[in-house]
């Protein structure tokens, strides 16, 4: 792992919510990552929240400080003023996790532009939901037929997901929890949100860095040009991140900024 430095005027950065912003252990923001937030903004550094969630699933995430939010893993992006970019799921493979789902294979969440369900609840659902401190409620899922989908929460487990790979097309699948993948559009992904979010503000990669802890994050990795693993982060993402941190309870995303001089201050 290379000293903590970099040669790079850094104007952007890109920070993921479960296990980077927000803590598994409190569901919420440590004090540090608000400061270091703060203190980036106020040094011109543009702030971007790029996650998996939906839009009203980011309440614990203070907003006054954060640009612009990529969501469902890069399917819809918008700031305060516009939706900036959306892409829902295709409707033949929606259908065909529904009737999967139906046929008993497995759980899954269906994730609108304004609201989730669920499926139904088993062990895999509740230790997900648990461990990211959401509440999805059941309902309908024929609904999802007829309505976008941005993103859909399919529980299997590693090693399981070829039911679902094999009958559809246009589905790409990440993994942040051993519980479930994250389903999307193929050609969608964190990488090609940030890339698109560089362009709408006039940015170059190399002028951007990035912090993750899961695999739904390496993408991102590569679309910047630093990358930043958590100390809490999978081996995956710390193997292939530029820097590793210190987790996210242990102060990491001030920590790291510290390190590489983005703003001024002890490490905690």
């Amino acid at each position: 792992m290379p000293t903590w430095s970099t040669d790079r005027k850094i104007k952007a950065a890109f920070f993921d919510a479960d296990g980077t912003m927000l803590s598994f252990t409190t569901h919420a923001m440590p004090t540090s990552t608000r400061h270091a937030l703060r203190e980036l903004r106020d040094a011109g550094v543009k702030c971007f929240l790029a996650t998996g969630r939906a839009p009203y699933q980011v309440d614990d995430i203070p907003i006054a400080d954060l640009e612009a939010f990529i969501l469902f893993n890069g399917q819809f992006i918008l700031n305060r003023y516009a939706v900036l970019y959306q892409e829902p799921v295709d409707r033949d493979d929606v259908a065909t996790v529904v009737q999967q789902v139906h046929d008993g294979l497995y759980q899954a969440i269906f994730m609108e532009k304004d609201t989730s369900y669920l499926s139904g609840y088993d062990e895999r659902v509740h230790s997900a939901l648990d461990m990211a401190g959401i509440n999805v409620p059941e309902g309908d899922i024929d609904q999802a037929l007829d309505h976008d989908v941005y993103q859909m929460n399919v529980f299997l487990g590693p090693g399981e997901t070829g039911v679902l790979r094999d009958a559809t097309k246009h589905l790409k699948l990440t993994r942040w929890s051993p519980n479930f993948v994250d389903a999307f559009p193929i050609s969608g992904g964190k990488a090609r949100a940030v890339r698109r979010v560089l362009d709408i503000y006039d940015l170059r990669p190399e002028e951007a860095l990035c912090f993750g802890d899961g695999g739904n994050d390496l993408g991102m990795f590569d679309a910047v040009g630093t990358s930043i693993a958590m100390g809490n982060g999978n081996s995956e993402v710390k193997e292939m991140a530029d820097f590793v941190t210190d987790g996210v309870d242990e102060n990491g995303i001030w920590n790291a900024c510290v390190r590489l001089g983005l703003i001024h201050g002890d490490l905690l």
